[in-house]
C-alpha cells in the first residue's frame, strides 16, 4: 500500500490493487491482530525468534549511534556482524523499496529485500536526500572512515561506509549468500555514485545498467566445505543432499534425541523446511534455480511446498508459488495433491498494477486535487474505491468510483483519469494461465 498526501490540496490517496481470487483475503482489509508468541505455529526461521530479533535491533541501534557520531568503522562492524551471525546488508529505503545498490552490493531475489533482510540506515526521499540526518554530540569527531563533514554521516560518508560494509561482509568466508548477494563490480558501482542528479536518481539510473535475475547468480562458486542443504540445492547436488539429510538423520537417533513414533520425521521436515535469511528453504532455491532431480528428491523426501511452518503457500518465496511464477506448471501440477484444494485455489491471484502506474495516477490525481479539493470536507478523511472489470488481456472494461463524493464531476473524472492512466496487468489462475478479474484502487479524499 501507498499513501502519498498531494501538495497543492489535501486529497490523500491509497492505491492498491486487491486479488479477487475466491481463495485468498483481501489485501483491502486494514486491521491486524497481533498474536502471542506461543499463539505462533513452530518455526526454525531465526528472524522469528524474539531474542535473535531483539539482538539484532540491539545491533542495528548502537550501528546508527556510532554513524551519527562518525565513529562507525565499517570493517570492525562486518566482523561484529559476522561474529553474531548477522548477515545482513545495510540498506536505504527508497521510494522503489529496500535498496542495497546504492551502497555496493546487489542482490538476485524476486521482488527484492524485505525490511527483515536488511539492515536499514536511511531513507531516501523523493527528493533525493537521505532522511534523518543524524548529528553529534558535543565534542565528537567523524573518524577518517566516514569520510566526510558530520554533517554528511548521512550522505556521502554514509555511502562510502556502507560500501565498505557490505564488501567486508560478503567477502568474510562465513558469509553464506555470495550466489545470492553480490559486491557491485566497480564500474557498476562508479554508475550509481555519479553525479546524476539526486543520490537517489543516480540509484534507480543505475539499476537498468546491473544484470537483473529473479532468484541467484548463475555462476554458483565452488561448493565449499561448510556448504548447507540450500547450498546443493542451488546447485542441484542431489548426492550431497542425500548426504547431509542421511547424516544428520543418524545423528538424531545416535543421540537418542527422541524414541517416539514419527520423531525422526519431524525432525527431517524441520531440517528440510529450514528457512534462511531470504524466506528460502532447500526446495524454495531447487525451483529458483529449475534443479528438476533437486527438487523430485527433495519432495521425495517430504519437503513442503508451502516452505517453512511459519510461512503460507501463496508467499512469494514458497517453493510453489515459485514454481508457478516461473511457469513451471509441470512441477506445480505434480505438487497440487501435496496441498488442501483450498490452498491450491489460493495460488490464484487478480489483476495487479504495472510498474510505474501507480506514480503516474498519482502525480496525475494531484492535478486534479488542485481543482477540486476545497469541495470535499475540511475535518473529515472518506474512503473511496475505484473498482475496475479487468479482462484477461488486462483491459479494463468498467469503472466505478464507490461510496460517490460530492461531486458528481469529481467522480466522472476520476474513473476517466483511472481508465487513461492505469495500466493492469491480467490475473492469474492457479497455474499462471491470464485470466479476467478485479482491479481495485484504494482512494482518501480530504479537503484542502
Amino acid at each position: 500500500m501507498l499513501r502519498r498526501t498531494i501538495a497543492a490540496s489535501s486529497l490523500i490517496i491509497v492505491t492498491l490493487a486487491v486479488s479477487a481470487c475466491s481463495g485468498g483475503g483481501s489485501s483491502e482489509e486494514e486491521t491486524y491482530v497481533e498474536e502471542s508468541p506461543a499463539a505462533e505455529p513452530p518455526c526454525a526461521d531465526p528472524l522469528a525468534d524474539p531474542v535473535t530479533l531483539e539482538r539484532y535491533r540491539s545491533a542495528d541501534r548502537a550501528l546508527k549511534a556510532a554513524l551519527a557520531a562518525g565513529r562507525a568503522d565499517p570493517i570492525e562492524e562486518a566482523q561484529k556482524a559476522v561474529a553474531l551471525g548477522d548477515f545482513r546488508l545495510v540498506a536505504a529505503v527508497t521510494v522503489e523499496g529496500i535498496d542495497t545498490r546504492e551502497f555496493g552490493a546487489l542482490c538476485a531475489l524476486r521482488g527484492g529485500l524485505n525490511p527483515r533482510m536488511a539492515r536499514v540506515v536511511t531513507y531516501y526521499g523523493e527528493d533525493g536526500e537521505p532522511s534523518p540526518v543524524p548529528s553529534l554530540e558535543p565534542g565528537d569527531q567523524p573518524s577518517d572512515i566516514a569520510s566526510g563533514t558530520p554533517d554528511r554521516a548521512h550522505g556521502d560518508g554514509l555511502v562510502a561506509f556502507a560500501r565498505a560494509f557490505n564488501a567486508a561482509l560478503i567477502s568474510d568466508p562465513a558469509y553464506p549468500y555470495r550466489d545470492v548477494c553480490r559486491v557491485l563490480e566497480p564500474q557498476d558501482a562508479d554508475a550509481v555514485g555519479k553525479d546524476l542528479g539526486s543520490a537517489h536518481g543516480a540509484m534507480v539510473r543505475a539499476v537498468s545498467e546491473v544484470p537483473k535475475r529473479d532468484y541467484g547468480f548463475p555462476d554458483l562458486g565452488p561448493f565449499s566445505i561448510g556448504a548447507t542443504l540450500a547450498d546443493a540445492a542451488r546447485r542441484g547436488n542431489v548426492a550431497a543432499m542425500r548426504r547431509m539429510l542421511d547424516d544428520e538423520a543418524r545423528s538424531h537417533k545416535k543421540e537418542g534425541s527422541s524414541t517416539k513414533p514419527g520423531a525422526e520425521v519431524a525432525q527431517s521436515s524441520a531440517i528440510l523446511d529450514a528457512p534462511d535469511l531470504f524466506g528460502m528453504t532447500p526446495l524454495a532455491w531447487a525451483m529458483a534455480y529449475r534443479r528438476g532431480d533437486a527438487v523430485r528428491f527433495l519432495l521425495a523426501r517430504h519437503a513442503s511446498p508451502s516452505g517453512a511452518q511459519c510461512q503460507a503457500l501463496v508467499d512469494r518465496d514458497s517453493p510453489m508459488q515459485i514454481a508457478r511464477s516461473m511457469g513451471w506448471l509441470g512441477m506445480v501440477r505434480r505438487m497440487k495433491p501435496m496441498v488442501s484444494p483450498e490452498d491450491y485455489a489460493a495460488l490464484a491471484e487478480g489483476p495487479k498494477l504495472a510498474d510505474g502506474s501507480k506514480g503516474s495516477f498519482n502525480s496525475e490525481l494531484a492535478k486534479l486535487g488542485d481543482r477540486y479539493g476545497t469541495i470535499f470536507n475540511k475535518d473529515e478523511m472518506t474512503r473511496h474505491s475505484l473498482t475496475f472489470k479487468v479482462d484477461a488481456m488486462g483491459k479494463m472494461a468498467s469503472c466505478e468510483f464507490t461510496p460517490k463524493s460530492v461531486s458528481p464531476e469529481f467522480d466522472a473524472e476520476i474513473c476517466k483519469l483511472g481508465r487513461t492512466v492505469l495500466e493492469w496487468l491480467p490475473g492469474r489462475d492457479s497455474e499462471g494461465r491470464p485470466q479476467g478479474g478485479e482491479g481495485k484502487v484504494m482512494i482518501r479524499l480530504r479537503g484542502a
